[in-house]
């Protein structure tokens, strides 16, 4: 197995905000928050930081036990600690909490948990899916106007607008993909055929066709104005596929050694780690063109693909993420070794949920956790095709719960999970 990058991080009490504002309101003279530094292999440090009113107003801050802070705005930090090799290292607080209207259906019925977002900058809207059936579209800047999308009678496992920013596709372990318009919550479509949950699905185009992928071992094409199913395809027996990829670059497709015109290739994840590629052209049941092997020995979760630079990030239970060339995937010729994936490491908590952000030439990996911590990692990529990952910043206001869903907006990331909120950085 390839060497794991290491990376440093921090961690720092969840309502720090509410600390400064309680001093500088007068509701205490002083306050005490904590802020954590965690390398693998290293001694935690573990510091406070004491608030306290200042003489002529404002607050003073006075970092101790080997941390140091900076407070650039009410929610933008920036923190050093030394011993760890952490310097000057972003630390963000949500610039907001959109906390999407939820009843239980009964007394036993679950909180809200959120599996999966989506934000449509065409629209400047968010859809919503989680719990029991859970989907609804919320405008960030009027969060009091949601249109609810009901149909689903099992939790909302994936969520995606089409093209128009007016239409929302959405999979659910009820067995069934739904389209909804967004504007009414009328459900004109309805795509049933799988045995078992569906996981994620794929827009083809303007969305003529859609994929989805389900824990039955198949992937499948829709016709939507019909809403048939025209093809489908299985991985390896006894096999879930948790994750999908379409390739329809040029430059992906000859990474993958696919040359054909108009071709695009299915990428279905499976939770041990293989990703089986399948041409979207051939006919149903068609075997893959090939099955890339796991790059580490631990269940695949999440999966992301950066077009731009034709590289893909899969996200594992031991807390790795790999990041391979997508010409990495393909079999090795005889005689040669396969190129080893780049690997980065945190903590041990399992990766959930990845997405690149690729702005002004910049390459950046979203990355949530089993145990929160969301975080943004720089990727630089030499000449030689050399991968080095950095911790580029954090994003506060969590507590130790699933971060499970990211959506990239043109000024903006949100991310969702396990405490039933979005937090919009």
């Amino acid at each position: 197995m390839a060497k794991v990058q290491t990376l440093a991080y921090v961690d720092i009490q969840h309502d720090a905000p509410a600390v400064f504002d309680d001093v500088e309101q007068g509701v205490v003279l002083r306050e005490d928050f904590w802020v954590s530094g965690y390398k693998s292999g290293t001694t935690s440090v573990h510091g406070k930081v004491r608030v306290e009113a200042a003489d002529g107003g404002g607050v003073d801050i006075e970092p101790r036990d080997g941390v140091r802070i900076e407070r650039l705005s009410k929610s933008n930090f920036v923190i050093s600690v030394p011993s760890l090799g952490i310097n000057s290292l972003s630390v963000r607080f949500p610039r907001q909490v959109i906390n999407p209207p939820y009843t239980k259906k009964t007394n036993v019925s679950p909180e809200l948990h959120i599996s999966s977002i989506d934000y449509s900058d065409k629209s400047e809207q968010l859809v919503i899916g989680g719990t029991d059936g859970y989907c609804v579209v919320v405008s960030p800047s009027d969060t009091k106007n949601v249109v609810e999308l009901k149909g689903h009678v099992g939790d909302v496992q994936h969520v995606q607008w089409f093209p128009s920013g007016e239409v929302v596709l959405t999979a659910s372990s009820d067995l069934s993909v739904r389209v909804f318009s967004s504007k009414t919550g009328a459900n004109p479509r309805t795509l049933k055929g799988h045995t078992r949950a569906v996981t994620a699905t794929a827009i083809l185009g303007v969305g003529r066709q859609v994929l989805s992928a389900s824990k039955d071992g198949t992937v499948r094409l829709w016709t939507v104005g019909e809403a048939k199913e025209a093809k489908k395809w299985r991985v390896d027996a006894g096999r879930a596929v948790d994750g999908l990829v379409v390739v329809g670059d040029e430059a992906g497709l000859q990474a993958l050694d696919v040359i054909a015109e108009d071709e695009q290739v299915i990428l279905a994840a499976t939770p041990d780690g293989s990703i089986s590629a399948f041409t979207l052209s051939s006919s149903s049941l068609t075997v893959p063109i090939f099955v890339s092997p796991p790059p580490v020995p631990s269940n695949l979760i999440a999966i992301a693909y950066s077009p731009s630079t034709g590289l893909i990030a899969t996200g594992h239970a031991n807390g790795i993420t790999a990041i391979r060339h997508l010409s990495a995937l393909r079999p090795v010729e005889e005689g040669h070794e396969a190129p080893l994936p780049t690997l980065i490491k945190r903590n041990e908590a399992p990766i959930y949920s990845l997405a690149f952000v690729d702005r002004d030439g910049r390459l950046d990996l979203l990355v949530g956790t089993g145990s929160g911590l969301p975080s943004r990692l720089a990727l630089d990529i030499d000449a030689n095709g050399t991968i080095t990952a950095s911790t580029k910043e954090e994003y506060a206001g969590w507590e130790a719960v699933s971060v499970e869903s990211w959506a990239v907006g043109a000024d903006s990331v949100f991310c969702a999970g396990g405490e039933g909120g979005v937090r919009r950085y």
